[in-house]
């Protein structure tokens, strides 16, 4: 059960670089709707979406590298509390750059979507973080880790908002007609 949690978070947080991307390069337009670029300063949605794909793979390297550091992290609570601060760390760096990101108008409601979910799921690692403190390994951690799968904890509500954001970014890319690229949403 402790192993499990460590990849729901970590999952999670992997969901938060899902919207990560630099900002897009370049003088495009939305000439038909699909992101097709036509010279008229909206952003390439095309280029938005490739950045988007590439930095979450890059940022799924780290969360898996944070991943198998912790592999007993969720037998002690202060090792969790480390896990879950580094992954916290690289959430709010994605954030940073999502909120960054200036996203075309084919992606403008799942981007901001996207940012809110971000902002949930931030503050529900660093709700988690802040709970641990002082728990003590045994009955008390155990409690504190069912406490967070429960299905209306802050955390369960965060990754249900971030599923969502995520359906409706694949919606706002799908919807795009560009070259086919798949999300993955791990929660």
């Amino acid at each position: 059960m402790k192993s499990r949690l460590l990849w729901i978070i970590l999952g999670a947080m992997l969901v938060l670089m899902l919207g990560v991307a630099f900002p897009s390069c370049g003088d495009d337009d939305d000439e038909d709707g699909n992101g097709a670029p036509t010279g008229d300063g909206e952003p390439d949605a095309e280029a938005y979406y490739q950045d988007v794909d590439r930095i979450q793979n890059s940022l799924t390297e780290q969360l898996d590298a944070i991943g198998e550091q912790s592999e007993e992290a969720f037998g002690d609570p202060d090792k969790a509390r480390n896990s879950l601060s580094a992954a916290k760390s690289a959430g709010e760096s994605a954030l940073e750059d999502l909120s960054a990101l200036e996203a075309p108008s084919v992606a403008a409601t799942a981007h901001a979507n996207l940012v809110t979910a971000s902002e949930e799921m931030v503050a529900a690692v660093e709700g988690m973080i802040a709970d641990l403190q002082g728990v003590e390994e045994g009955p008390e951690f155990d409690d504190f880790i069912n406490g967070v799968l429960q299905t209306d904890s802050a955390y369960t509500l965060a990754a249900e908002t971030m599923r969502d954001a995520c359906a409706g970014m694949q919606d706002a890319y799908d919807n795009s007609r560009l070259q086919e690229i798949v999300f993955q949403c791990p929660i």
